[in-house]
């Protein structure tokens, strides 16, 4: 009987060294987890910074769009207004050439 005793024992020390062996790692395994957790809210932070980032970015693009086309038009707008005076300085010196003929 005794040596039934004695695996007993054994038999608990085992368990118990098991037990130990399993929450150590168990630790590990919730310390690696909030090491990923962390890492996951990080890149989640980066990819919302980065979204801003992009928004920022369409919303300028838009606003030189805006302004280039503004620009396009006050360009053509001063091109038509040349092309008008220019006609205007040749119809003048037409008239200039024929009264000189006179």
């Amino acid at each position: 009987m005794k040596k039934k005793r004695g695996s007993m024992k054994e038999k608990k020390s085992l368990l118990k060294e098991a037990i130990s062996d399993l929450s150590k790692e168990l630790a590990n395994l919730n310390q690696q987890k909030s090491i990923l957790k962390k890492k996951i809210s990080d890149m989640d932070k980066n990819v919302e910074n980065a979204q801003l980032l992009e928004k920022e970015m369409q919303e300028k693009v838009a606003r030189l769009l805006e302004k280039e086309a503004a620009l396009k038009k006050k360009k053509k707008d001063a091109e038509e207004e040349i092309g008008k005076m220019s006609d205007k300085l040749s119809k003048m010196e037409k008239i200039k050439s024929e009264m000189s003929d006179l």
